[in-house]
């Protein structure tokens, strides 16, 4: 009996979960489309006021996003096997929305980093970058002490 509840657990986890997978991209995608585009000579309000105005948007969307993979019955054939559905942590979708949400919207990440890098020339007069996975700005020290 807890062997079946076991296989249970996960065909439900894979079903919901591939729901998401597939409602979030489809969401995160239309999401990233409806708003500008990256421009990095976009002055910092703008820019600020487009990623505010997209994560609120990406709140009402997860929200909408969730309310339509929960209304999709389970699809397994569960009578008489003692499983109560519903109860698996992938039912309410959020490692799986949260990935794809991340990364279907390029837009959102480069101005996300662009107000990073913004705020960090501000804070430090330095830029902060990646190259071949080290800061730039230590490379930049460090070649200073030389």
């Amino acid at each position: 009996m807890k062997e079946s509840a076991g296989i249970y657990s996960i065909l439900e986890s894979l079903q919901y979960g591939l729901l998401y997978l597939v409602a979030a991209f489809i969401a995160g995608v239309s999401l990233d489309f409806a708003f500008p585009i990256y421009d990095p000579q976009k002055p910092t309000n703008k820019v600020f006021q487009e990623v505010m105005g997209q994560c609120l948007s990406l709140v009402v969307t997860v929200i909408l996003v969730r309310y339509c993979v929960k209304s999709v019955p389970l699809l397994l054939p569960i009578k008489g096997t003692g499983y109560v559905p519903y109860h698996t942590a992938e039912y309410n979708g959020e490692m799986m929305m949260s990935f794809i949400f991340i990364a279907s919207q390029m837009n959102l990440i480069n101005k996300v980093n662009l107000l990073s890098n913004r705020l960090y020339m501000f804070l430090f007069k330095d830029e902060r970058k990646l190259i071949d996975g080290e800061h730039k700005r230590m490379q930049v020290r460090a070649s200073k002490h030389l």
